[in-house]
């Protein structure tokens, strides 16, 4: 059996045990709703731009400046792909306005912050990470951009790239992080130990969050609505299996092929569930597919990574 695949199981398996902490301390009252938005908040404005930065901190290579450009294009390429996917799906189920909304954008955007840190962090370490960096900056540029658009169709998200970057502290910390890459700067070193213990909540935290948001959902429902299998078929399996069996002609670092598409292997951005709600359209079914999808790769990613 594959190292890879074990060690992917291995991974997932650890994080599916934060993500059952997260679950039944939201089910026993551990914390509420207050506690959640703070941490989610901490995971998002602090432990994820500390995350993204740190794996950036790598000596400068023009073989890895190219890595990087071709990683941001690349999977802002399958993004962009992968929306269309999601419109053809809707089509063809005959969804609602609604639903379409919510399948094109999941199947447009990953949820490469809050799982793929973690999952590629476990998996390819801080090697791995650095790319996800560049995949987070292609997936906050488009989700801001084009991604926000699918909901919000009276326009009244500003989508400037000043506005992109205040919103989105990740995006803020990749930057700097790529200035620190481009001129060999580094942290005084007790400053960037610290920076590094706060990167190191990311993993667990994002875990714990996830299972704090499944407690909230109604299990049996969710469980029993098949409309949600087909579109997650495609995210899971259709999209990482083909960005595979084209890009490896062209990708020789093995890190950097593994990485975009195990990136691509993940659920549904959370994403699709927050403006689903935010725009008044319909959270419940947007909620269903971040869900299903979310279960169904900690079986379907170890599955991927035998191909690889």
């Amino acid at each position: 059996m594959s190292g890879l695949f074990i060690t992917f199981t291995n991974s997932l398996v650890s994080l599916a045990l934060c993500i059952a902490v997260g679950f039944f301390c939201r089910r026993r009252q551990l914390f509420d709703d207050t506690h959640v938005a703070g941490m989610l908040e901490l995971l998002v404005k602090v432990a994820m731009p500390c995350a993204v930065f740190m794996s950036l901190m790598r000596p400068f290579t023009t073989a890895l400046l190219l890595e990087s450009i071709a990683t941001f294009f690349i999977t802002g390429g399958i993004f962009l792909v992968g929306g269309l996917l999601g419109l053809g799906v809707a089509r063809l189920m005959k969804a609602s306005i609604q639903e379409r909304q919510s399948w094109r954008f999941g199947l447009t955007f990953g949820n490469i912050g809050f799982m793929g840190i973690p999952v590629i962090t476990a998996v390819f370490g801080y090697e791995g990470l650095f790319y996800v960096a560049m995949a987070l900056a292609a997936f906050n540029l488009i989700t801001f951009t084009i991604g926000i658009k699918i909901f919000d169709t009276q326009g009244t998200i500003k989508t400037g790239p000043i506005q992109v970057i205040i919103n989105n502290p990740a995006l803020a910390g990749t930057i700097l992080g790529f200035i620190f890459f481009l001129t060999g700067l580094r942290l005084p070193a007790p400053i960037e130990g610290g920076v590094s213990l706060i990167a190191y909540m990311n993993s667990p935290l994002s875990m714990i969050l996830i299972g704090a948001l499944l407690a909230k959902q109604p299990i049996k429902e969710t469980f029993t609505d098949i409309r949600v299998l087909p579109p997650n078929a495609v995210k899971l399996i259709v999209i990482p299996i083909a960005s595979l069996l084209i890009l490896r002609w062209f990708i020789p670092n093995p890190v950097m092929l593994g990485t975009i598409v195990t990136l691509m292997a993940m659920p549904p951005a959370a994403n699709t569930a927050i403006f689903a709600e935010q725009f008044g359209s319909d959270s419940v079914a947007a909620t269903r597919l971040v869900i299903v999808g979310t279960l169904l790769c900690v079986v379907t990613v170890p599955l991927i990574s035998l191909l690889l």
